[in-house]
């Protein structure tokens, strides 16, 4: 009877191994790829290309109806004026897209740019709202233009960096073309 009683409590407990096991399946992705490139089109022309080294699709945290894309390698997003012209990019350590509200959280050497301005912002935090068409921040900031570097914590954007804001300012360092020598000058 008493070797009854052992089987049954060591099924027990390989039974309550396999129901955490069953349990840390709601946690696996629904999709995982590596070096994926996605690309967007409207009307036939590209608009948008995400490269990333990994890409993983889940179930938001204590969300069951909404997905997350989550780019735990980072993530090099780019904005076209008409292709291959580049209007601005963002890249990243690690990125994830809340697919259901179109909202970008970038974390980690998070640097955006305006191709055609030269202009480049960096930081180490940046949310992109793709329905508002809106980049922000609340963290410290770095924005480097031709003429510019201004430091501040905080910064808010249209998502082609095009009309910006840097927030709380801390520092303004200034550049006057005409004082920086050029190559012929050194020679």
């Amino acid at each position: 009877m008493a070797f009854i009683a052992v089987i049954l409590f060591f099924s027990c407990n390989n039974d309550m191994k396999n129901v955490i096991q069953v349990s840390e399946l709601d946690k696996l992705p629904s999709l995982s790829g590596d070096s994926i490139v996605f690309i967007q089109k409207e009307y036939g022309k590209i608009v948008l290309s995400i490269a990333t080294p990994k890409v993983l699709k889940r179930k938001a945290d204590g969300d069951d109806q909404n997905d997350v894309m989550e780019f735990p390698e980072g993530v090099t997003v780019v904005q076209y004026s008409s292709y291959p012209d580049t209007l601005s990019m963002i890249s990243t350590n690690y990125a994830i897209n809340y697919e259901a509200d179109n909202v970008w959280e970038a974390r980690g050497n998070v640097v955006a740019k305006n191709v055609q301005k030269q202009e480049c912002l960096q930081t180490e935090y940046l949310i992109w709202n793709q329905k508002k068409g809106t980049i922000s921040s609340d963290k410290k900031v770095q924005v480097t233009s031709p003429d510019d570097i201004i430091i501040g914590e905080g910064f808010v954007s249209d998502d082609q960096f095009t009309d910006w804001q840097v927030q709380k300012v801390t520092g303004v360092i200034s550049f006057e073309n005409e004082n920086i020598p050029s190559e012929e000058d050194e020679e």
